[in-house]
């Protein structure tokens, strides 16, 4: 299965990420913010985050882990390039999740595109055979 797909949009980055979990499919939907914003390949080692949020829906969860990661990148300088979720749970009515994300200082050769935010246009989690999450982020 492959782990996302770029979806047509005039002005931005709109994917749509998959896993066979929520958990997975949102490991897969950073990776594609990632690899919207550095190539993975060039990204060096030694910059660790953790990410812990909830919410009350699934894709306010996804959107504000992503703007998490975002926001992380960003204070850290850094680009990440691979994400974990370490916890995901269902309590009431809240969802949460914690996890962590890898990278390395940023520079300019693994550079691609600069991310904005994560937005909540468009934002959907679907689950059926697999899990899907969809985000457009603003570019």
């Amino acid at each position: 299965m492959k782990k996302y797909f770029l979806l047509e949009h005039k002005a931005d980055v709109l994917f749509e990420a998959r896993g066979n979990s929520f958990e997975k499919a949102l490991e897969n939907a950073a990776q594609a913010l990632f690899e919207t914003i550095a190539d993975p390949r060039k990204i060096g080692s030694g910059v660790k985050a953790s990410v812990e949020e909830q919410a009350s829906s699934l894709e306010e969860l996804a959107v504000l882990v992503l703007a998490k990661l975002l926001a992380e990148s960003e204070v850290n300088e850094c680009f990440f390039k691979s994400f974990h979720v370490t916890e995901f749970k269902k309590a009431g009515s809240t969802y949460s999740v914690k996890g962590v994300a890898e990278g390395g200082p940023m520079n300019r050769a693994a550079g691609r595109t600069a991310v904005k935010a994560v937005t909540h246009h468009e934002a959907r989690v679907v689950h059926e055979k697999d899990w899907r999450i969809r985000v457009l982020l603003d570019i």
